[in-house]
């Protein structure tokens, strides 16, 4: 057994110099590859540490009573160090050279771990009290220093790596493993020389430029690379050749995150260093865990015939304190640069148009509809502003309100698709290729006109402008957003009837082909409904004495759904819940432009004054209810065809005239409500029925004992707020609730103030789940809780709730001085998600008792399009805070009135109003809501 061990051992002796040669070159040198990857993933977990330890050193300077803390980081990983170091396929002489870069790499990263250690120590021993920081200030400030040596050695070591790869490396350079080897690495090369330029602040709330015109170059080189990366992927066996195709979906991830980096490059983003640090770190994960992972993946699946070369993980760094350069609020904006351009006139083309001038045409649609839902937001942003900034133009009184404010944070140009736009124009032909790229720029140059003017009203709102010039210059604005509306409403109109005409120019590749001929269909009625439209706009805005004749437009909806089985002939039909099945937006489109016309024909201009402007309705319908299907066809067809644009609502934003002196609002009686004798016995109750059970509700509550907060948290320091008081003593309620009264009656005679009313707890528990995507529902609920928003008080308190997939609360109660952040907040609403009304209801009353009010209006409005499971817990919990002065309301929505009994109950249970909001009414329901209880003593 002795000699046996004496002769193994002789034997690993002799073969282990035979395996240092077997080890081929490229592998020992991946190995070093692999130490820095490591290496860099510790780095990556430091810089993540001391990112969130400085965010608790933030919050600790300014509330030291806040602990702060570190997690524990256990020993340095030596596997791969030690691996990397015996370079046995390597020649001698270069192994050493290596060995020295891997030693000064080594270096550094012990050197990080002892400094995190020291800090870690540091701050469980709460030193920080001691000094006051001081230490734990030079401690970050070493680690900042030792990111940026690892990320200079390890770059260093990965240079020399290459240059002994290329002196090793015997393929030819046509081989198709090599070219592709080639074409990744100068992807990834360009990737990195990005991450390098972009700045990332260890103190967020540091103004410092970034780089736009640098990710706006980085987008166009990736876009180039994307058309042509890949094309040697037939060439290469499986699964190698399937890693192309992942490395390109990687590299099209990084161009998004780039995309919606520059688009979020705006005015409320360039205040601070969060937008850069979040994309900073979004682009360094996206590299080093996915795109680095699929070109390792190729590299693994390349063996054993070709021997290529890894990347090591990009480690990032943090930058010294950029200068506070960023743009600030301007003095004036400048007028747009304008030009005229002629109609074009179009040749006819003898061949059809190649993919890349259909794609790109399709852009030139995307883009304008894109430039519109920005306008869009505008509108509302202006309008919201509007309604408030009247009420501050007596300086005298202004004095005593809360600071108008402006923001517009959510406006966001569309600069990323403006750049890909173009740059894709090239496909264009020459004589039409000027005109096109000018009318865009001139969109664009509209846009920033627009940005520019909203950078000017939050410098003029911050500085109190208002208060010397009596709304002088924001008057001057506003009118100018209403010129500058109607101009880019007139432009993009011409901008895509251009485009339009060069797409016909083509004649099509397949005539006769059943996407050409039901999209062609389909587009004569987009052209009537279009007819239509404009007709409508003109009779609103009184430029036509009648409305416009849809005879032809209810012609094409019937020879739609007649024609349908002719005109889809051999396309496959997949079923209505397929989003590929192009039946469903052809007989969607059919059957709308039916009912669209029929509403038209039906307008009848409403007289009582407060509803919102008619048009609103048959803009939602005509863009989510035509356009949208028409365009989901042609993005669906393989036929060349051309998308159409959306239309603006051009009376979203209308100017108001200023604001007379205060009139004292007429005495309006209010219905007489039989109140609860004292005297009368607590077993005089009322049986609800809901779910399977008797529900009783008992008029007179019990004390209640409240240590919830003050009302007005979220109100300026400064604002003239009603003093509003809680403590245990019951308040006799004074109600006005709509199960008792006609709501028609209250409608007509309503007053739009809420002067002598009682201060506001109102949460708004909003179904925003997909269903309520009609122009019959979330447009309703936005427009009357908007109308409500032009009333609100400071002292008035206002929450919202969404019940879509999981409830939650998207706005903590809110002082009414903050109208114009209440109001974005709803323009953000869409539909999505499935209803979750229950955990809706219980989170609702949670976010009421919170912020409870004695003696004040505390009220949950629940709105929705439909009735939801409702347990008998959440219906005792109705039952229990209704006796404690917390209501809850019902609006339903919906084309047609609901006739189920469950919402209504539950509005009696919670001794409030049930009403079903329509056109007509929307503008009021919500401000009954808010006047249901008076003032003590008025």
């Amino acid at each position: 057994m002795k000699r046996f061990s004496i002769l193994l051992i002789l034997f690993a002796f002799i073969i282990s110099p035979v395996a240092a040669q077997q080890e081929a070159p490229q592998t020992s040198l991946n190995h070093y590859i692999e130490f820095l990857s490591q290496s860099s993933e510790q780095v990556i977990r430091r810089f993540k540490m001391l990112r969130d330890y400085q965010d608790d050193v933030a919050r600790y300077r300014k509330k030291p009573d806040y602990g702060l803390r570190l997690p524990s980081s256990g020993p340095l990983e030596e596997y791969y160090y030690q691996k990397a170091t015996h370079g046995l396929g390597i020649e001698a002489g270069k192994r050493k050279q290596l060995n020295a870069g891997l030693e000064n790499v080594w270096h550094v990263l012990n050197k990080l771990d002892e400094t995190c250690k020291a800090l870690e120590t540091y701050v469980r021993l709460k030193d920080y009290e001691r000094d006051k920081l001081k230490k734990s200030d030079a401690l970050v400030e070493e680690i900042q220093s030792l990111f940026e040596r690892y990320a200079h050695d390890k770059n260093a070591l990965y240079t020399q790596i290459r240059q002994v790869y290329t002196g090793v490396q015997n393929r030819p350079v046509t081989d198709p493993y090599i070219v592709t080897e080639k074409a990744m690495g100068e992807v990834i090369a360009a990737q990195q020389r990005l991450l390098d330029a972009l700045p990332y602040y260890l103190n967020e709330e540091n103004k410092a430029e970034w780089p736009v015109a640098l990710v706006r170059q980085s987008i166009l080189d990736d876009e180039k690379v994307l058309a042509t990366i890949g094309n040697t992927a037939s060439q290469l066996q499986y699964p190698a050749s399937d890693m192309v195709g992942s490395f390109k979906s990687a590299l099209t991830s990084m161009q998004d995150i780039k995309r919606r980096a520059l688009d979020d490059h705006n005015f409320a983003a360039q205040q601070s260093a969060r937008h850069g640090n979040a994309v900073y770190l979004s682009l360094v994960e996206q590299f080093n865990h996915d795109m680095l992972e699929f070109y390792k993946a190729f590299v693994g699946y390349s063996r054993p015939g070709h021997l290529l070369l890894n990347y090591p993980f990009f480690s990032p760094v943090m930058k010294a304190e950029g200068a506070n350069n960023v743009a600030s609020a301007g003095k004036s904006t400048p007028p747009f640069q304008d030009r005229s351009f002629q109609p074009l006139n179009v040749k006819k083309a003898t061949a059809p148009a190649n993919a890349a001038v259909v794609k790109t045409l399709n852009q030139y649609v995307d883009w304008i509809n894109e430039s519109l839902r920005q306008m869009h937001l505008l509108q509302m942003i202006v309008r919201n502003y509007q309604s408030s900034a009247e009420y501050y133009r007596d300086p005298a009184k202004a004095q005593k309100r809360a600071n108008l404010s402006y923001s517009h944070e959510d406006f966001k140009l569309p600069s990323s698709e403006y750049t890909l736009l173009l740059s894709a124009s090239s496909a264009i032909p020459e004589p039409y290729r000027k005109s096109v790229t000018g009318q865009a720029e001139v969109l664009m140059n509209i846009l920033q006109e627009m940005d520019g003017l909203s950078i000017e009203l939050i410098r003029y709102t911050s500085e109190k402008q208002y208060l010397q010039d009596q709304l002088k210059r924001s008057d001057a604005i506003l009118d100018r957003y209403l010129v500058l509306f109607d101009i880019l409403d007139k432009k993009k109109e011409q901008l895509y009837n251009d485009v339009r005409r060069i797409h016909e120019s083509y004649p099509n590749a397949t005539p006769t082909s059943s996407w050409y001929i039901a999209g062609s269909a389909m587009l004569k009625t987009m052209d009537n409904g279009h007819d239509v439209m404009f007709g409508l706009r003109d009779y609103l805005k009184g430029e036509a004495s009648k409305l416009p004749e849809t005879d032809r437009l209810e012609a094409d909806s019937r020879q739609l759904i007649a024609d349908e089985y002719k005109n889809m002939k051999g396309l496959q039909r997949y079923g209505r819940s397929n989003g590929l099945c192009p039946y469903t937006p052809y007989e969607d489109l059919g059957a709308n432009a039916g009912r669209f016309a029929e509403s038209v024909q039906k307008y009848k201009p409403d007289r009582s004054g407060y509803a919102a402007h008619p048009y609103e309705s048959f803009y939602y319908f005509y863009n989510n209810e035509l356009v949208y299907e028409y365009n989901n066809f042609i993005e669906l067809s393989k036929a060349g065809l051309l998308k159409t644009i959306n239309q603006p609502d051009v009376f979203a934003f209308q100017r108001t005239t200023p604001q007379k002196p205060d009139v004292p609002p007429a005495k309006i009686e209010e219905p007489k409500i039989e109140k609860p004798r004292v005297e009368k016995p607590a077993e005089a109750i009322t049986q609800v029925q809901a779910n399977n059970g008797d529900i009783t509700a008992t008029p007179k509550p019990p004390a209640r004992q409240d240590t919830r907060p003050l009302a007005n948290e979220g109100a300026p320091a400064n604002a003239p707020i009603t003093q509003v008081k809680r403590d245990t003593v019951y308040v006799e309620r004074v109600r006005v609730d709509t199960v008792y009264v006609d709501r028609n009656a209250q409608l007509q005679n309503v007053t739009r103030s809420l002067e002598g009313f009682a201060p506001n707890n109102m949460v708004l528990l909003l179904d925003v789940s997909s269903s309520m995507n009609s122009p019959y529902k979330l447009p309703l609920l936005k427009r009357s809780i908007k109308s409500l928003l032009t009333l609100v008080r400071p002292e008035d308190m206002i929450s919202i709730v969404l019940y879509s997939g999981k409830a939650r609360v998207v706005l903590k109660p809110t002082s009414g001085a903050k109208a114009s952040e209440i109001a974005r907040m709803i323009d953000l609403l869409q539909s999505d998600g499935d209803t979750d009304g229950n955990e809706g209801i219980k989170l609702a009353y949670k976010t009421a008792n919170k912020q409870y009010i004695r003696a004040g209006n505390n009220r949950i409005v629940l709105a929705t399009d439909g009735e939801f499971p409702v347990s008998d817990e959440v219906v005792d919990m109705i039952r229990q805070n209704a006796r404690q002065d917390v209501y809850l309301s019902v609006f339903t929505f919906g084309r047609n009135e609901h006739t189920g009994q469950k919402l209504k109950k539950l509005s009696e249970l919670g001794m409030g109003s049930y009403a079903h909001v329509t056109d007509a009414s929307a503008d009021l329901q919500l401000i009954l809501e808010a006047q249901a209880k008076k003032l003590a003593g008025k």
